[in-house]
């Protein structure tokens, strides 16, 4: 019992040596403490992301179409008249609404309205000197004393203002058609130019009715003023009705005035003139008893209508009482 037991005791010390030598090569080493600096307390610090740098600003660049506003421009529109109007009056109404553009200031001074016609130049028709309260500058032009004669007739109108070029025709031409009839005939004059031829002694012949023999003629001459270009051709009439009735005070007193309505159905033709011509003859026979005519009477035609007539010559109104031969 004594003899044995070192030998137990060292085999037992043995294995003990092993397992600690076996467990000390499994565990790792404890990390050694970083060096401080006397005084500094350490701490971790998470680095900082990266700092993105701001782009450089750059100016936008200019539209190519962005332009500096120009000087002042004037110009306009038409108000009246419409394209392609129709004009039936010797008046008519010319309007535009004038505009300005661009850089300044300007006050309009008037609108100048012109008209062209065929084989003439440029001629002023009115001018308007003062707008409306809308806007509209505007003026009336008489074509008939401006002699603008009917048919296809070109607009234009002017822009004026103060210190700035003028606008020339800024919306163009207007073309209408100048429909009007012509005016009345006036200044008529009516006088013989060659008595009638009678036989001896001043005796009328017995002629027509079927007699073979021609009754004799006077010649008048008619005359007349009218606005050169308005009529295609003159008529001359004569009328033996007598519309004022005798029974209403009207005897002795013309049988046509101005406003006298004329039946056509009992209108004679006595001679035609063109259109340019400002006189005819009228030859007329000459009865044995009575006058050789009535009332005369003078109209102008065109294409667009009639003119009223123009009384030249007019008998009065008969007594009821009167003999006629």
């Amino acid at each position: 019992m004594t003899g044995t037991t070192p030998r137990s005791v060292t085999a037992l010390l043995t294995v003990i040596v092993l397992v600690a030598a076996c467990g000390a090569a499994s565990t790792p080493p404890a990390p050694s403490p970083a060096a401080t600096t006397p005084g500094v307390t350490s701490q971790q610090v998470t680095p900082a992301p990266p700092t993105q740098s701001s782009p450089t600003a750059t100016p936008a660049a200019e539209p190519i179409d962005a332009l500096t506003p120009g000087p002042l421009v004037l110009g306009g529109t038409w108000l009246r008249p419409k394209a392609n109007a129709r004009l039936t009056s010797y008046t008519t109404i010319l309007s535009a609404k004038p505009t300005a553009a661009g850089t300044g200031v300007t006050t309009f001074t008037k609108v100048v309205f012109s008209a062209t016609w065929a084989g003439t130049t440029k001629t002023v028709m009115c001018k308007a000197t003062t707008p409306a309260a809308s806007g509209a500058w505007t003026c009336k032009a008489n074509l008939l004393a401006l002699g603008v004669p009917p048919g296809k007739v070109t607009f234009s109108f002017d822009v004026y203002g103060e210190g700035v070029p003028v606008a020339r025709s800024p919306d163009g031409p207007r073309r209408v058609t100048y429909a009007v009839p012509p005016p009345r005939p006036a200044k008529t004059r009516w006088e013989m130019i060659e008595p009638a031829k009678t036989a001896d002694g001043g005796i009328y012949p017995d002629c027509g009715n079927g007699t073979g023999v021609a009754c004799p003629t006077s010649t008048y001459r008619l005359r007349w003023s009218a606005p050169a270009g308005y009529a295609d051709e003159f008529l001359v009439y004569d009328t033996w009705e007598c519309p004022r009735d005798s029974k209403k005070g009207n005897v002795g007193t013309p049988c046509f005035v101005v406003g006298t309505p004329v039946d056509v159905s009992g209108l004679e033709l006595l001679a035609r003139a063109p259109g340019d011509a400002r006189s005819v003859k009228v030859r007329l026979t000459e009865p044995e008893c009575g006058p050789s005519y009535s009332t005369i009477l003078l109209r102008a035609r065109n294409a667009y209508g009639r003119s009223v007539f123009a009384i030249v010559e007019t008998v009065t109104v008969p007594d009821p009482n009167d003999m006629i031969c």
